[in-house]
């Protein structure tokens, strides 16, 4: 406990990232995010209308189109307000339900390393530029080191829990990074296969499955909406008992 407590105040205590250093990162976080926008726009209005010709012409680019969704799965997780599940239906729609989940985890594996090592760079000011303090600091994953592995294999499993939120809070900690991959891997893979599968049947034109699977997951995001909602109320009532 004490380790942990020093291991948090030595980061908290990194240097200040200066606000025009931090408006800088944001400002170039923003304009590659806009970019990706604009011509993910125009490949829908062009393209994805015809998924045949849009699988045919990632078939002829298939390595160099795998390399750009990672890149583009790892940045959603790097850049929090990026929707990952759109992403995740992306790539359904392109490779299919599988290889989509292989493409998709890659990317999100490399994007959250990439996140923890910038935190343990940079410190708790680094995190306080994309997330405000107060939310971070009454997450359970940080106030709750003896239940920190299990809390994070639950809170990652749930659907509709802030999880790239709690990949920066992770980087707070001392948890080891292969840990933290080999929880994390195996409680998302349920969330992202279902979003490809969503995709895939897209790509498919199966409609109906595409239907069922994207109801299916709303309802399962609302209620994972609703148990985070309850864990927080609960940690936050034991942290006020202990307080009195």
């Amino acid at each position: 406990m004490k380790k942990q407590k020093a291991l948090l105040k030595a980061r908290a205590e990194k240097p200040i990232m200066s606000k025009p250093k931090a408006a800088a990162i944001l400002s170039i976080v923003s304009a590659v995010f806009v970019a990706l926008t604009v011509v993910g726009i125009i490949l829908v209005y062009q393209y994805f209308g015809d998924p045949a010709y849009v699988r045919e012409m990632v078939g002829d680019h298939y390595v160099i189109a795998a390399i750009a969704f990672i890149l583009i799965c790892a940045l959603q997780v790097v850049v929090a307000f990026i929707p990952g599940e759109v992403v995740e239906v992306a790539v359904g729609y392109v490779f299919g339900a599988w290889w989509g989940s292989v493409i998709a985890l890659t990317g999100i594996v490399l994007g959250s390393v990439t996140t923890i090592f910038l935190v343990r760079k940079f410190g708790r000011r680094f995190v306080y530029t994309f997330y405000p303090k107060e939310k971070m600091d009454k997450l359970p994953i940080l106030n709750n080191p003896r239940k920190r592995n299990f809390l994070t294999l639950v809170l990652f499993l749930i659907p509709g829990t802030p999880k790239d939120m709690l990949t920066y809070a992770v980087g707070l900690t001392d948890m080891s990074i292969p840990l933290y991959i080999a929880l994390t891997t195996a409680a998302r893979f349920p969330s992202v296969i279902s979003s490809t599968l969503a995709g895939g049947a897209m790509g498919d034109k199966n409609y109906t499955v595409a239907i069922v699977a994207f109801a299916v997951t709303a309802a399962v995001s609302l209620t994972g909406v609703l148990i985070y909602n309850h864990i927080q109320k609960k940690h936050e009532q034991q942290e006020n008992e202990e307080v009195k």
